[in-house]
């Protein structure tokens, strides 16, 4: 017989442990969350958490298990080798002292507490009769080993649990209670393994917003939001009224999930909450979260501590990517921790006429659930498509109507910022040119194609410009993003043109003085048009924001090609009703009822918006959790990472170097990680459409090839740090 049970074996830089050890770790981080978030349960609840944690892992108590764990001379003899090993989930219930604790809880709370234990991990389906033999004839000989190890309240093995643990019998209540106390015993649990905090403590995000404002003060929204900080709420708000500090002034020292459309926007609101605000608790939270972490570190040796917190939702507030946090809508098995999270946070969705009908759909499911176990959420944004506040209304997860804020003036009245022109022509650099270059002109365009080429137009003419889209590498991309951010501030006074794509859409902090855009659709254009004079009072009688329809239409606009940028519909009625708008400012509240006009189901009859929005939405409605059937992903993007051949060439010897550091056995993993950013530099993200593109025309000559999960292939398209990478064939017009 073995002189410990173990629960972990020994690892590269982590000792082995026991498993009233690690229980113990469980039961620390129980004691801590339920001191600082004690609403998320009821006292019943937590005292069935407790007992999940304490629980969860006795079922390692067996001789497969152990044997696993050791070297091969310290293995014992296993008499039923045979058998298959039965997940420890199972066999931990059979320690469980059932019949003590019904005499305790009700019968519905016994099945509520055994299941958590049973599903704490996802596994095949249990074989009873060989689970009946290892109860019976191996957890046996280790019950008084639990005890010494110091499990004082573990009954001898059986198999009594059978009917405790079906989840096909749980109704709505039982399935989110279940939620609850599965998720976060697999949030403890997992804290536990990495050594890290399940919760870390809120520290003052009011005060602190307070002290940022000192010199304004809050303004309407931020004192509305902050008197109501128990409530969801959607609000709409002009453009640089300060959304951003009044959704943190309604989380306050609650527990926060910030989500936000483009990675741009992350980045930029988690440096201002840490170097602005002086608010660090604070995770960063998308596709690329190690690597930003990594070029923010302050120490030489990178902490893998941060992204583990991350992850976990650990950190009292998370500024992330939607697709983060509500990919939990389809209640695949494993969903319960990211649920059972936001039971107890506010989430706030940014700018949510930003996303498509796919992510729409999951927004209002997501709320769906949010709501239903307990969680608050906040819509914040300049627009709000009727559609789905008609679908909040209908599932009952929201009834109030919109809740509105204008940026006044000095006489209290909305401030107007812009006047439009439209022109139903192709975008062309000389009308650019034409209205004159001496300030500070941005163009944004529907397609990485049209930028590039107006940036051509511009050489041709002799025109100094740059152009910003998705298809640079990183290092490039971010040297720009940081120069449009600069030029954009009030206090810069340099003049020029910047072409872009959609990118700079949404929470992206630049004040430019005149507009040039293709039209998408009214909502994105309304967000483009917030990159100038964002805020600032418009008082010249011409236009400084020129929109334009096409001839006969935008680019990555199409009337029949799924590939286009937005539905065609919409696009449609977008042009039509704000042709009535031409050639005159146009208010914040006129922006408001052109959305309404254009976003309403009766306007969206007969779009594939409407149609994927509602297949979606009664799907997912119509679905049961830990169902495995295909459905709906929450993105459908293929996209591969490649490094440009000419890129390879110019840093051929720092990539190769690279390479060779990777595969070097001493690398530690913190190193690993800062040398895969490293390489991550040099690495643009392009459509799987165009690499297999590549791959048929013979243009993959090589591969970076650093483990079975990161290769990156060098690829002979056209790349100019100026440009970017470009195709001989453009056929994905939404790729931006």
């Amino acid at each position: 017989m073995f002189d410990e049970l173990l629960a972990k074996s020994e690892s590269k830089g982590n000792q082995a442990e026991m498993i009233w050890g690690h229980t113990n770790q469980l039961l620390i981080r129980y004691n801590s969350m339920k001191n600082l978030y004690p609403n998320i349960l009821h006292a019943v609840d937590w005292d069935l958490l407790q007992l999940a944690c304490y629980y969860h892992d006795v079922g390692k108590a067996n001789t497969k298990f152990q044997n696993k764990l050791r070297k091969k001379e310290e293995r014992i003899k296993d008499v039923y080798s045979d058998v298959k090993e039965i997940p420890h989930g199972y066999l931990s219930c059979a320690f469980v002292p059932i019949k003590e604790l019904l005499q305790k809880h009700s019968e519905s709370e016994v099945k509520l507490l055994l299941k958590a234990i049973y599903y704490h991990h996802e596994r095949d389906k249990e074989v009873t009769e060989d689970s009946k033999l290892i109860v019976k004839n191996d957890l046996i000989s280790y019950t008084s080993m639990l005890v010494k190890q110091g499990f004082e309240n573990v009954e001898v093995p059986k198999f009594h649990y059978g009917k405790f643990v079906k989840k096909e019998s749980m109704n709505e209540e039982e399935l989110y209670n279940f939620v609850k106390i599965k998720g976060l015993l697999n949030k403890l649990d997992f804290a536990a393994s990495a050594h890290i905090d399940a919760e870390i403590a809120p520290d003052n995000l009011v005060e602190k917003l307070d002290l940022y404002l000192k010199k304004y003060g809050r303004n309407e929204l931020q004192e509305y939001l902050y008197e109501r900080q128990h409530q969801s709420h959607v609000i709409i708000g002009s453009t640089g009224i300060g959304k951003t500090e009044a959704a943190l002034y309604w989380i306050g020292d609650s527990k926060g999930i910030f989500t936000l459309p483009l990675k741009v926007s992350i980045n930029a609101i988690y440096d201002r909450l840490i170097s602005k605000i002086g608010y660090k608790t604070v995770g960063l939270l998308h596709s690329d979260t190690v690597s930003e972490y990594v070029k923010r570190r302050e120490d030489n040796e990178f902490d893998l501590t941060l992204v583990h917190q991350t992850k976990q939702f650990s950190n009292p507030l998370t500024i992330c990517t939607l697709d983060q946090i509500v990919d939990f809508v389809g209640l695949y098995p494993g969903f319960e921790m990211k649920l059972a999270v936001l039971s107890y946070s506010k989430l706030v969705i940014d700018e949510i006429q930003m996303y498509s009908p796919k992510l729409a759909a999951f927004i209002v499911l997501g709320l769906k659930h949010i709501t239903s176990v307990g969680g608050k959420f906040l819509i914040m944004t300049a627009t709000f498509p009727p559609l789905i506040g008609e679908a909040l209304q209908k599932l009952g997860i929201h009834r109030e109507p919109p809740k509105m804020f204008l940026k006044l003036d000095e006489n209290n009245q909305p401030i107007i910022r812009h006047f439009m022109e439209i022109r139903e022509k192709d975008l062309d650099i000389e009308d650019v040119l034409q209205e004159g270059v001496e300030r500070k002109v941005l163009i944004i365009v529907n397609t990485v194609k049209k930028a590039q080429e107006l940036y051509s137009q511009c050489k041709l003419f002799g025109i100094r410009a740059e152009v910003l889209h998705s298809r640079f590498i990183n290092e490039d991309r971010a040297r720009k993003e940081a120069r449009i951010i600069e030029m954009g501030k009030l206090t810069c006074e340099k003049k020029g043109i910047w072409i872009t794509t959609q990118v700079v859409e949404a929470s992206v902090d630049i004040d430019f003085d005149v507009l040039f855009t293709e039209l998408s659709e009214a909502a994105g254009l309304f967000q483009r048009m917030g990159r100038v004079f964002r805020n600032r009072i418009y008082k010249l009688n011409k236009p400084n924001v020129f929109v334009y329809t096409g001839e006969p239409l935008p680019s990555g606009i199409s009337a029949t090609s799924k590939k286009s940028v937005v539905d065609y519909t919409i696009y449609k009625k977008s042009k039509e009703v704000l042709l009535k708008y031409n050639n005159g400012f146009v208010s914040e509240k006129e922006k408001i009822d052109i959305v309404d006009a254009i976003y309403s189901r009766e306007a969206l009859e007969g779009s594939e918006y409407l149609k994927e929005f509602d297949e979606i939405v009664q799907q997912y409605l119509n679905t049961l959790a830990y169902e495995t059937k295909d459905k709906p992903k929450l993105r459908d993007i293929q996209n591969e990472n490649i490094i440009p051949e000419s890129v390879y060439r110019q840093y051929e010897n720092e990539i190769q170097q690279i390479e060779i550091d990777l595969k070097d056995k001493k690398v530690s993993w913190s190193q690993k990680i800062e040398l895969l950013t490293q390489l991550k530099e040099y690495v643009v993200n392009i459509p799987t459409w165009a690499y297999r593109s590549a791959k048929e025309k013979g243009l993959i000559n090589m591969k970076i090839e650093v483990d079975q999960y990161n290769n990156y292939p060098v690829v002979q398209f056209k790349y100019t740090s100026e440009q970017g990478l470009m195709y001989e064939i453009d056929s994905d017009a939404g790729f931006m």
